[in-house]
């Protein structure tokens, strides 16, 4: 049961980012769209914030509920393991794309690293 409460979580997140993702580009392109006249045809210019390769590698790393070791076995080892910290224990691990945020032994969040 818990585990089919975790999955239905994680579902929900990645819906609800997807959603997010969604709107913020849809209201991005609805503000920036621009129309110029081009041999009396009219020609309408949207500007979109994120390519598609751009959104896929804001999609790179572990989702929430993963493991360490899982992590590990599909990542491999971490540049940097960062000390843990506080009550619950927090860690951090550093990719080079991404970084991973850990509570315990299970994942609670990934940040894509800017190069």
């Amino acid at each position: 049961m818990v585990s089919i409460m975790k999955s239905l979580t994680q579902m929900t997140h990645s819906c609800l980012g997807l959603i997010l993702l969604i709107g913020c580009s849809v209201t991005y392109a609805e503000n920036n769209a621009t129309t110029v006249k081009q041999n009396d045809a009219q020609v309408s210019e949207v500007l979109m914030p994120l390519s598609g390769q751009e959104i896929k590698k804001h999609m790179v790393g572990p989702k929430r509920g993963t493991s360490m070791k899982q992590v590990e076995a599909k990542f491999g080892k971490a540049i940097k393991i960062h000390p843990t910290k506080g009550k619950p224990p927090i860690t951090r691990w550093d990719y080079p794309e991404f970084s991973v945020y850990f509570e315990s032994n299970s994942v609670i969040h990934t940040v894509s690293r800017s190069n």
